[in-house]
């Protein structure tokens, strides 16, 4: 497989023969020279991204792939996995905020459909308030996809 990048657009091509590449390249409406083959460690970070990526980084990826609960399984998860029911996240949201955030989280709770890890309000009650590890919340929120 021949991988090329593409300067105009940014994307990356792939092509099973450097034929097929040049046939390709040459009848595009981009140009010879937007195109450039891409060197082995440019494919290696194209094709597996992670391994290049921070624990940060990594962490930040997993929260915004995880799926979205609804809120029915989300309420769920908190009352059968932390015993605590929509009132007791309010009112840890309600000690542990203040301003835009204690608005926006308690908001969230109140009337979201659905919930995201991506949420970073909702991710900091979770983690830091509640003290639920990160890998630990992860299986939480699968399971809760049962629910």
């Amino acid at each position: 497989m021949k991988y090329y990048f593409n300067s105009k657009d940014g994307r990356v091509y792939a092509f099973d023969t450097v034929e097929l590449a040049s046939e390709w390249i040459e009848q595009s409406s981009d140009g010879q020279d937007e195109f450039r083959e891409m060197l082995n460690d440019e494919i290696d970070r194209h094709l597996h991204p992670e391994k290049y990526m921070t624990n940060a980084e990594k962490l930040a990826l997993k929260r915004k792939d995880a799926v979205y609960l609804e809120r029915h399984q989300f309420l769920t998860m908190t009352e059968l996995s932390l015993e605590k029911n929509k009132d007791a996240l309010i009112a840890a949201v309600t000690k542990n905020f203040k301003g835009k955030s204690l608005v926006k989280l308690r908001n969230y709770i109140l009337e979201s459909p659905s919930f995201s890890l991506d949420f970073d309000e909702l991710w900091l009650l979770l983690t830091a308030i509640l003290k639920i590890e990160p890998d630990k919340l992860f299986s939480m929120w699968e399971e809760a996809r049962d629910y």
